[in-house]
């Protein structure tokens, strides 16, 4: 069985970074940001801080066993002209040691500056120099080829394929079942990209429902890099996604890849049985021997609230066909980009460089980057807005209108938004993309 609701509360329970360390980490960031921005040394050079890795990709876990989490920040900055790259993560750690706010916090390691706080986490912090696309490698003196932007797009692409942030918890289980049953050993970046490879968007044209709820994406998932891991009895070639050329085959071991393999193919094996079994207290069994004790069923007063929640939050919401009686038949496709204005010395990006983060009150035009549907068409839109402050301003949103191309939106409310088009040829809606909008409370780039 799919035990759906149990998949939430056992996210929500036991394997989600909580709110209140959420909040935490993004006030940390933007307050290293403010930091550097106005530094005597850097603020010459100082061009941005970006989130990437799990920080970026939104699938950090809640520390297991007592061990920490960290967070990934890029220092975006111009080369400086006499600099080799060992120096700017030396100047990067004589800056915070010379504060007083991260005095006794700041340690440098091979690419980055870490700041190791009194509680459960820490912050690397990475120099890089955009115009080279490289961060430093203090030890060797040299520069790496990198393009993090890139690769956050890349991961963001796939969790649009799948939809509604599923990848995204899948890879947080995935994540989960390493740490606590420590069966196997893998770098997250290595994972993200073995796991998050085998999304395509092929699958759900032979079945529409493939990526259609957690449990169903979960074992989906595990099966298709099973499959894969199967195909391949030697640790492979696992190249960057974002194009650099880099081989990530280099930080894992012949032996670690083959217990990963071992392992997966019996997690996916398992997660099947679970899946298929028709029997809720079996099915319930055999999803504890993958997760744990500790994914149960959850409280009658949670599952009832919940109902409550969504019945009152989402009154206007409209949808295509069962509001609008157009039906949908997806031939085509469209892909929908939100791009960030520049703000003072706040630089325009593309939401899907940054994990489709921004911060409150900013201003995003909504484009089509392309669109394979021939003319003439008709395009349709549909903003929904989440979390209290839109709820407490009546500002939930989600009707669905008619619109040109492209719409511009401004971020008034945080939470986790998005913005969906539709492309609509003689009365059939044949594309349709969403651009999921996460407004931070706390300013990332100040």
């Amino acid at each position: 069985m799919k035990l759906t609701a149990y998949f939430a509360h056992f996210l929500t329970s036991c394997v989600n970074l909580n709110d209140n360390r959420i909040a935490r980490l993004n006030a940390r960031v933007d307050s290293i940001t403010s930091f550097l921005k106005s530094h005597p040394v850097f603020e010459e050079y100082f061009l941005d801080v970006i989130p990437q890795g799990s920080y970026a990709q939104r699938t950090i876990i809640k520390p297991v066993g007592g061990r920490e989490f960290d967070a990934d920040v890029l220092l975006a900055l111009t080369e400086h002209p006499d600099w080799t790259p060992a120096q700017y993560t030396a100047e990067l750690k004589k800056a915070f040691e010379h504060s007083t706010t991260y005095q006794g916090k700041a340690h440098k390691r091979t690419r980055c500056v870490y700041i190791d706080y009194a509680d459960d986490f820490h912050i690397d912090v990475v120099p890089y120099v955009e115009s080279r696309k490289g961060i430093t490698h203090n030890k060797d003196d040299a520069w790496v080829h990198t393009d993090p932007e890139a690769f956050t797009a890349w991961f963001e692409a796939k969790s649009r394929v799948v939809g509604a942030g599923r990848l995204e918890a899948a890879l947080r289980l995935l994540k989960y079942l390493r740490d606590t049953k420590t069966t196997f050993s893998i770098k997250s970046v290595l994972l993200t990209i073995l796991a998050a490879g085998q999304v395509d968007s092929w699958r759900t044209t032979i079945d529409t429902k493939y990526y259609a709820d957690l449990p169903t994406v979960f074992v989906h998932v595990l099966e298709d890099l099973d499959t894969y891991l199967q195909a391949n009895p030697a640790l492979p070639d696992i190249w960057d996604p974002a194009g650099t050329g880099q081989n990530f085959k280099e930080r894992w071991t012949p032996d670690g890849y083959e217990t990963f393999r071992t392992k997966i193919h019996d997690y996916a094996i398992k997660a099947r049985a679970a899946y298929d079994d028709p029997n809720k207290v079996t099915s319930l069994a055999t999803w504890q021997e993958i997760f744990g004790p500790a994914f149960t069923a959850p409280p009658v007063q949670e599952s009832a609230a919940a109902l409550q929640t969504s019945a009152a939050s989402d009154p206007g919401e409209e949808f295509l066909d069962t509001d609008r009686q157009i039906p949908i038949r997806l031939t085509q496709t469209v892909k929908l980009i939100g791009r960030v204005r520049k703000a003072g010395i706040m630089r325009s990006y593309d939401l899907p460089t940054r994990g489709d983060r921004v911060a409150k009150n900013r201003d995003i035009d909504f484009y089509l980057e392309h669109c394979t549907v021939p003319k003439p068409y008709t395009v349709m839109w549909k903003v929904k807005n989440t979390g209290t402050e839109a709820h407490d301003a009546r500002q939930l949103r989600g009707t669905i209108e008619h619109g040109d191309t492209g719409r511009h939106e401004h971020t008034n409310y945080a939470g986790s938004h998005y913005v969906e088009v539709y492309i609509i040829r003689d009365g059939v809606c044949v594309a349709t993309d969403r651009q999921p909008v996460i407004v931070l409370q706390h300013h990332p780039h100040r």
